[in-house]
């Protein structure tokens, strides 16, 4: 019973990243360089800088938690301490992204439907990275 709620929080906690991200991505359209002079068409947004270090820090969280769930896994039969232990050592990158997906959305991206949903997600992830905590088994 356990394994089938793990399983089912890692696939949702993915599929909310993969949407946070896509929906940064689709929230850049329109976004000046410089919002202080919108003349000036040199460099790249600030908000491109921090949506590309998203999508990164995204995939590369979903992987760290992946390998968090196979741990778990292995664990299972170990104290609870360790299991808590791997679950905060393999989710710490997962909540960071979401704290900054949340962050980015609310100071750069309040203006537009896909940034407020990519917001939301971001905090329905930290929600997610919750409650998928380890219970102690009784």
């Amino acid at each position: 019973m356990a394994a089938g709620r793990n399983t089912l929080s890692l696939a949702a906690i993915a599929s909310v990243m993969g949407a946070c991200a896509l929906l940064f991505f689709f929230a850049l359209e329109g976004v000046s360089e410089n919002p202080n002079d919108l003349s000036d068409t040199r460099g790249i947004p600030a908000v491109a800088m921090y949506t590309v270090m998203l999508i990164i820090l995204t995939a590369a969280s979903v992987a760290l938690t992946g390998l968090g769930y196979l741990f778990q896994r292995l664990l299972r039969r170990r104290a609870f301490k360790w299991r808590i232990g791997v679950y905060a050592l393999t989710n710490v990158l997962l909540f960071l992204t979401s704290l900054m997906g949340t962050f980015v959305a609310a100071i750069y991206m309040y203006d537009t439907i896909a940034g407020v949903l990519g917001g939301l997600l971001f905090v329905f992830s930290l929600v997610l990275v919750l409650i998928g905590f380890p219970r102690k088994s009784g």
